[in-house]
């Protein structure tokens, strides 16, 4: 499945999702329901999908927002993707654009026809909910530990630069670290900062 497409349609939903450099969707996220996906060489990035540990197990339970499904911190990859995965199939079944050359799950975020707007509605309790740590109206203690997250960037060698508001960062000039490096120091710092969110 190419989770580019599923990104990139999640940002221009307003959903939510994964963080700079993380491999298996190639960017970021937003905060709370607004997923913005970035390539992982864009200047701009943001946190709040928390790609966390592979071995993590916990399972994503429905939350009072309509039934989504509603992410933690400890989310598998897997269970990430098995839920976009789902919310993918949902628009298709419900007649949204698919870039079927790039994958079954691949989301056309170009059809803005009435359909896709349809579909969109038709599927919003399966749009993964991301975890209410990394959602500013959920987690009062968001902005320090958002400072903490990028603070554990720049000591694992990743050299970036807050956003003012905190919805994101920006490299301090070119990195040459890889994306699957950048992938596991984000989902270590996310962890490592966030994890407190719920004292």
């Amino acid at each position: 499945m190419n989770h580019f497409d599923i990104a990139v349609h999640r940002r221009l939903l307003g959903s939510a999702a994964l963080v700079a450099g993380a491999l298996l969707l190639t960017g970021c996220a937003g905060s709370g329901d607004s997923d913005e996906n970035a390539s992982t060489r864009q200047d701009v990035a943001s946190l709040h999908s928390a790609a966390p540990d592979a071995h993590a197990s916990a399972q994503a339970t429905p939350s009072d927002d309509d039934g989504r499904p509603q992410l933690r911190l400890d989310s598998s990859e897997e269970e990430k993707n098995r839920y976009w995965h789902l919310y993918a199939v949902c628009l298709k079944e419900h007649g949204h654009k698919m870039l079927t050359a790039r994958g079954p799950d691949s989301v056309d975020a170009s059809d803005h026809s009435a359909t896709a707007k349809a579909a969109t509605k038709a599927c919003a309790n399966k749009l993964p909910l991301q975890p209410t740590e990394l959602d500013q109206a959920t987690n009062p203690h968001y902005d320090d530990d958002y400072r903490a997250y990028v603070k554990c960037l720049n000591r694992k060698g990743l050299k970036v630069t807050a956003l003012p508001d905190n919805s994101g960062w920006t490299y301090d000039g070119n990195t040459t670290m890889s994306a699957a490096r950048q992938s596991q120091v984000d989902k270590s710092c996310t962890l490592e900062a966030f994890r407190g969110a719920t004292r």
